[in-house]
């Protein structure tokens, strides 16, 4: 990771269901949201390439914890990345 990249500062995930390409089934799918140190928001980001910055610990806490608060349908709280707790966000 070069120095200029930034580090996330919370993530959070949108669920949603969408019908599978092809059994036709209705399956749960997520878009996921950046919280930037400097206040900025970027959706629909690839989980994968902005939280491999650091540790890979630190992906699969985040993942962990924010996956378990994501309601069936619609929008969970920030998690704080690489420390998985909920933190205030913009909405």
């Amino acid at each position: 990771m070069p120095a200029s990249d930034p580090i996330p500062y919370a993530f959070r995930a949108t669920a949603y269901f969408r019908t599978s390409r092809w059994l036709r089934r209705q399956v749960r799918a997520f878009r996921y949201d950046v919280l930037w140190p400097d206040g900025h928001v970027e959706r629909d980001v690839d989980l994968v390439k902005v939280m491999y910055r650091r540790a890979p610990g630190d992906y699969e806490v985040t993942k962990r914890v924010m996956m378990a608060e994501t309601p069936e349908v619609g929008t969970g709280p920030w998690i704080a990345y690489a420390y998985g707790s909920p933190v205030e966000g913009p909405a």
